[in-house]
């Protein structure tokens, strides 16, 4: 049971030392302790603003790696645990958090390869009894699932022909008048797994999303990349940056500035782009006629 006194003093006394000293590497600390306490997005930010100045920190790492998880951003705590690793070195803390994200994300038998491990040093540990039965469990309900094989090969047919749809396929509105109208054009698009509003302080606005997953972060990332886009280009007679297309190993962002706000598009990296961008091109020009109108 979490000591909710002891967390709290625990984060006064963190939060009295950075700011008193803003530089602390204490940030890791008042992050772990935020997100036991369920505090994700205050945990959130202050990592990342501690990883800025230290971004060489491998506790930083750790702790965001496990934020993430608990955000159930698995990709994103994968990535972070790597960093930790490479820079620190693994750990048991290290290996149980790697086990937990495999599990999450469907990886099994990596998953029991580095179970193995540790219950060859420690064989009597619950814990890692507990992990176990859960990767045994989900090996269990993934090969149940695969083998749906005519719903299994149904929906990949489906998918297939979904990403070679064009834009002539989906309804696109006459005239736009705010970002507002626009989710639905982009959103409905084979490809995106979500869309959103956000202003360029990056709170999020309305959203329509397929996928269970914070939509925060991204909020935060786009307004504060298209910021620095924008100040870097001050000095370049292009004028105002109105798009921007991201690709990831993971996914692919494009975003949209209009009017102060933004709409950002959170798409699968398979995806025809070719279509999308003719897509979001109709769209601000929509916009424009709309709001110019």
């Amino acid at each position: 049971m979490i000591d909710t006194i002891e967390i709290d003093e625990r984060i006064e006394k963190c939060e009295k030392i950075l700011k008193e000293n803003p530089d602390s590497q204490i940030f890791a600390a008042l992050a772990d302790s935020l997100r036991k306490k369920g505090e994700l997005d205050h945990a959130f930010r202050v990592c990342r603003q501690g990883l800025r100045i230290h971004p060489d920190y491998g506790p930083g790492h750790l702790v965001m790696a496990k934020v993430n998880f608990d955000r159930k951003m698995y990709d994103w705590a994968e990535k972070e645990l790597e960093e930790a690793i490479r820079l620190d070195g693994r750990t048991r803390s290290t290996d149980i958090l790697e086990i937990a994200i495999l599990i999450k994300r469907g990886f099994y038998s990596k998953a029991k390869v580095i179970l193995d491990k540790l219950k060859t040093a420690d064989p009597t540990n619950d814990y890692y009894h507990q992990l176990e039965k859960q990767i045994e469990e989900g090996k269990v309900e993934k090969k149940a699932k695969l083998a749906e094989t005519e719903v299994f090969y149904r929906t990949q047919v489906q998918e297939e022909m979904a990403s070679q749809t064009t834009t002539k396929d989906i309804p696109e509105p006459d005239r736009l008048s705010s970002l507002e109208d626009a989710l639905p054009a982009v959103s409905n698009f084979p490809g995106v797994d979500a869309v959103f509003i956000a202003d360029f302080d990056g709170n999020i606005g309305k959203s329509q999303s397929r996928l269970d997953f914070a939509l925060e972060p991204f909020g935060t990332e786009s307004a504060e990349l298209l910021k620095t886009l924008n100040r870097e280009l001050g000095g370049i007679e292009f004028g105002k940056l109105i798009t921007l297309h991201v690709d990831t190993s993971m996914r692919t962002l494009f975003l949209v500035a209009l009017e102060g706000e933004i709409i950002v598009a959170v798409c699968r990296s398979d995806m025809n782009l070719g279509s999308f961008r003719l897509r979001v091109q109709k769209i601000i020009d929509g916009l424009k006629e709309g709001i110019d109108g």
